[in-house]
């Protein structure tokens, strides 16, 4: 039984690894990856912006999910849509980020097809 109970335990920790993990609020890789960002959603923005949402890694990809917000917290409404909804995706390569794609101001699942266009793993998008 405990050769079972090993095998188990393996499959929990190899599965809990594959799956995409929060990037922590203040650590230096969020900050570096939305401030490469940060130039892009400002122009659509037309205000300097913070982000307010989920940034998840997984395999050297990133993926932001939430908003756009202003020093306040208060949403900056963007885009032609007017939303303040924004993703975004980075991929590493080697020792760097590097943006990928980014939406201001989406009103649907402006992210769908990114795993195929791109090659992001599915598990990164919700």
């Amino acid at each position: 039984m405990k050769p079972l109970l090993i095998l188990l335990a393996i499959g929990l920790t190899a599965t809990a690894y594959a799956a995409p993990q929060e990037v922590p609020k203040g650590s230096d890789l969020r900050a570096y990856l939305f401030d490469l960002a940060r130039p892009g959603v400002e122009q659509e923005a037309r205000k300097t912006v913070k982000f307010a949402g989920s940034l998840k890694q997984l395999n050297g990809w990133a993926f932001f999910n939430g908003s756009i917000v202003d020093g306040s917290g208060n949403k900056i409404m963007a885009g032609d849509a007017q939303s303040a909804d924004t993703v975004v995706l980075w991929k590493k390569s080697g020792n760097n980020w590097r943006l990928v794609a980014y939406i201001v101001g989406m009103t649907d699942v402006g992210y769908a097809g990114w795993s195929e266009k791109y090659g992001a793993p599915e598990e990164l998008f919700p």
